[in-house]
C-alpha cells in the first residue's frame, strides 16, 4: 500500500520550496483543528474544534435571508468604526462569540458552504483603516458572516475577496484585533485557506481539507514531507540470525505521529486520521467518523498550560495566560446543510437545520446548545 501522504505528495512537492521557515514567537495560540471527510456518494462532513483560554460564551445564531449586516469594531480602544454594509443572500447557521450575535466564528449556509475562523497568532497582518463606512473594508471578526451570507461556492469566494480588505480594528470584547485565518469548503469538494499576511489576503487551494493554527498553511504542507513514511499498515517483523522481532501491538505503521497539541503536530495528526478513515457510503454515516476524529483533538482544561501569570499583570493580560481547552466542537453535513454542535461538558451533539426556522423571516434567532445528562441509567432508559 502507498504511504499515508501519497495523495498529497504532488501538492507538497510543487511550489513550496521557497516557503519561509523563520518562525516568530507565538503566545496564547488557540488550538483549533478542522477537517473534511468525504463519503462514497460524494457527500461531505466538515468538523472543527474550538479551543480558547477563557469562555467564548458562544451560542448558535440563525441568520435569515435579506438580513442587514454591518462590519463594525473599535479604533484605538474607544472610537466606534463601521465598514462594509450588506444584506444576506443566503441564510446562515453558525457559532457566535462573546455574545455578539453576528460575530460568526464557524458556520454553514443553506447552499452548503461551510467555514471556520482559526487563530493565527504571530502571522496575521491586516490593512490600515482608510475611511469609516468604506464598502471594501471588513473587520476580521466579521469576515465569516460576510462570506457565509453572500456566497455559494469556494470559487465565488476566491473572486470576491479580491475586492475587499481585512482591516486593523479591534473586536471590543477582546480589546484587540483577533489574529485569524480562515478555512472554507463547499459541496463540490473544493476547499481553500485564506490568510491575511503583510502583502494582503493569501489564498491557498486545500486538497487535504485540513487546517490548524500558526504558522502559514504552506509551511504545514512542507512539514508533512517529514511524515511521508507513515502508513495505516502495520510494519512487518524483522528476522535476525538469532531470532525474530515483531511490532508491539497495532499501529506500528503510524509510529512517529506526533501526539502533542501544537498546531504543526495537530496538522499532521488530523491529516493521518482523515486520509486513513474508512470510506462510508453516505455523509450521514460519516458523521460518526467525524465525531470520532474530533474526539482525538479534545483538549481537557489543564493539559496545555502557559507560564504562571505575573502578579503585576493586568487582568486583561492574565486572561491571555489561561490554559486553552476545548469549548465546543461542531460538524456540518454540507449536502444536507445541517449543523451539529457539542458544547463543553456535553457528550452528544445537538443538530439544527434550516428547517428549524424561517429563512425568509425578519429576525435573527439565537439557540443555546443543550448539555444533557450523558450518564443516565441504562436500565431506566430501556424501560
Amino acid at each position: 500500500m502507498p504511504s499515508l501522504f501519497s495523495k498529497m505528495q504532488r501538492v507538497v512537492l510543487t511550489g513550496l520550496c521557497s516557503t519561509t521557515l523563520l518562525i516568530s514567537p507565538i503566545a496564547g495560540a488557540s488550538a483549533c483543528t478542522s477537517f473534511v471527510v468525504t463519503a462514497k456518494d460524494d457527500g461531505r462532513v466538515y468538523g472543527r474544534t474550538m479551543e480558547f483560554g477563557f469562555e467564548t460564551e458562544s451560542t448558535v445564531s440563525l441568520i435569515p435571508r435579506n438580513y442587514g449586516l454591518t462590519s463594525s469594531g473599535e479604533l484605538n480602544g474607544d472610537k466606534q468604526w463601521e465598514g462594509a454594509k450588506w444584506k444576506s443572500k443566503y441564510a446562515v447557521i453558525g457559532m457566535n462569540a462573546m455574545k455578539y450575535e453576528t460575530a460568526i466564528v464557524d458556520g454553514v449556509n443553506e447552499a452548503g458552504l461551510a467555514a471556520g475562523a482559526l487563530y493565527f497568532p504571530g502571522f496575521a497582518e491586516y490593512s490600515d483603516v482608510k475611511a469609516s463606512g468604506a464598502d471594501d473594508e471588513v473587520a476580521p471578526i466579521d469576515f465569516l458572516v460576510w462570506v457565509l451570507s453572500q456566497f455559494e461556492t469556494v470559487e465565488e469566494v476566491k473572486e470576491a475577496v479580491k475586492s475587499i480588505k481585512l482591516v486593523d480594528v479591534d473586536f471590543a470584547p477582546l480589546g484587540e484585533v483577533p489574529p485569524l485565518h480562515f478555512t472554507i469548503h463547499d459541496r463540490s469538494g473544493k476547499s481553500i485557506v485564506i490568510e491575511p499576511v503583510d502583502d494582503g489576503l493569501k489564498i491557498y487551494d486545500n486538497e487535504l481539507g485540513v487546517m490548524t493554527n500558526s504558522p502559514q498553511f504552506d509551511w504545514h504542507l512542507t512539514n508533512l514531507r517529514n511524515y511521508v513514511n507513515l502508513t495505516p499498515i502495520n510494519s512487518a517483523g524483522k528476522k535476525f540470525p538469532e531470532g525474530e522481532l515483531q511490532p508491539l501491538g497495532q499501529g506500528s505503521g503510524m509510529l512517529g505521529v506526533p501526539g502533542d497539541v501544537t498546531p504543526p503536530s495537530r496538522f499532521v495528526r488530523v491529516t493521518a486520521f482523515v486520509t486513513t478513515a474508512e470510506e462510508h457510503e453516505t455523509a450521514k454515516e460519516n458523521l460518526n467518523v467525524a465525531g470520532h476524529i474530533l474526539n482525538n483533538f479534545d483538549i481537557p482544561k489543564g493539559f496545555a498550560q502557559p507560564e504562571a501569570p505575573d502578579a503585576a499583570q493586568s487582568a486583561s493580560s492574565q486572561q491571555d495566560d489561561n490554559p486553552d481547552y476545548t469549548q465546543w466542537s461542531v460538524m456540518a453535513d454540507l449536502n444536507g446543510a445541517v449543523y451539529y454542535v457539542r458544547k463543553l461538558n456535553a457528550m452528544n451533539f445537538n443538530s439544527v437545520s434550516f428547517k428549524n426556522f424561517d429563512p425568509d423571516g425578519s429576525a435573527l434567532t439565537i439557540l443555546k446548545p443543550l448539555v444533557a445528562d450523558p450518564f443516565s441509567n441504562l436500565a431506566d432508559a430501556a424501560k
